[in-house]
């Protein structure tokens, strides 16, 4: 059986969430990773449907021999983002599409390096697919019709659980990363690089909350496509109960080569308790002119735990937006090809209409516009 959809990273939380996004929306789905017992659900729920293939991302013969076997139009990336340009070599060798969740800066570099040569096979490679880099990239490209100038803008996440107790927010080796390189920023048409610094910002719903500057792919895509900008931060935000459990655990050195398997396999055994549920909000906060008239946008996405999908928490804005923008791919409604990032070449109108389909709701200046 060919498959429309091949995820890499498939028995992962956000390879999981995706797959079961995707078999809902009535696609066919290859789930490649090491093990299937987090997916038995999903084999059995949909096993016309779907199917298990054991599958090495450090093993590039393999992986485009999965590819091409696959027969799928596109290849889907939830694995750790140390793997995005790999994925992506091997799918220029077999001419088919790919999605995947994003980087660091120094990955997503790399990434559009291969910009040309994807052209030159017509295919398309949109990285940074998931909450933030995502949704947030499309939120600008909505946000900049409304400016004849975009010049700065602040952007990031704040999130909150009740009750307050640690559970994994998204992949621990990115969370590691951002915590430990220092923040790039985008200052007056260079990057710079900046020491760790925190601001204070009050959020709906959540409240006050430090947010802290990391490095994040958006400060390296935006100025691609706005090239009147001259100021991008990013900036996340982990509620104290998070953020003092992974300082924890950097102080302890679990991030290191040594310990982090130690450290991965700690994680798994912590479970949500009943009724854990978490709210997110993705925010752009965008500055510039409008027939020379200062103009100020804030943007917002909100999430939370949702009937149903209680094991993911806030996690749907990512698995379930590469789902999205994988299928808006598959079906042909972004016609560019190359490397591209979101608010470059996804219309907004459509995406946010597929993100209210799964009670994400977005808002301009507390407005909601899906």
């Amino acid at each position: 059986m060919g498959y429309d959809f091949i995820i890499l990273g498939g028995t992962g939380i956000q390879g999981r969430i995706c797959a079961r996004d995707m078999l809902e929306s009535g696609y066919r789905v290859l789930l490649a990773g090491r093990d299937p017992s987090s997916i038995r659900h999903l084999l059995t729920t949909w096993k016309r449907k779907s199917a298990f293939l054991k599958l090495n991302l450090e093993d590039a013969s393999a992986l485009r021999k999965a590819i091409r076997n696959s027969g799928a139009r596109v290849v889907v990336n939830c694995a750790e983002l140390e793997f995005n340009v790999q994925v992506m070599k091997a799918c220029l060798a077999e001419r088919v599409s790919c999605t995947d969740l994003g980087g660091l800066q120094r990955i997503t570099a790399q990434q559009f390096k291969l910009h040309k040569a994807f052209q030159k096979k017509n295919i398309l490679c949109l990285t940074g697919c998931g909450s933030t880099p995502g949704i947030a990239n499309v939120l600008v490209r909505y946000g900049a019709e409304y400016f004849d100038k975009v010049e700065t803008i602040d952007l990031g996440f704040a999130w909150d659980s009740d009750p307050k107790v640690f559970v994994v927010p998204y992949s621990i080796p990115s969370i590691f990363a951002e915590f430990r390189e220092k923040p790039i920023i985008f200052e007056k048409g260079a990057f710079v690089t900046k020491p760790h610094y925190t601001l204070s910002k009050t959020f709906p719903v959540l409240g006050k909350q430090t947010v802290r500057g990391i490095v994040h792919s958006e400060v390296y895509t935006f100025p691609r496509y706005f090239p009147s900008l001259y100021s991008v931060r990013y900036l996340a935000g982990f509620p104290d109960h998070s953020r003092t459990y992974i300082e924890a655990l950097l102080r302890l050195h679990g991030d290191t080569p040594e310990e982090l398997p130690h450290t991965l396999a700690l994680l798994k055994h912590l479970i949500p308790p009943k009724g854990y549920t978490e709210q997110e909000i993705i925010w752009v906060e965008m500055n510039g002119k409008k027939r020379e008239r200062r103009l100020q946008l804030h943007l917002k996405c909100f999430v939370t735990t949702q009937p149903g999908w209680e094991e993911a928490g806030s996690n749907i804005d990512t698995g379930r937006t590469i789902s999205v923008l994988s299928q808006m791919v598959f079906r042909q409604e972004i016609k560019e090809y190359g490397v591209h990032a979101p608010e470059g070449v996804v219309a907004w109108k459509p995406f946010f209409k597929e993100l209210a389909h799964r009670h994400m709701y977005v808002t301009c200046n507390g407005k909601r516009i899906n």
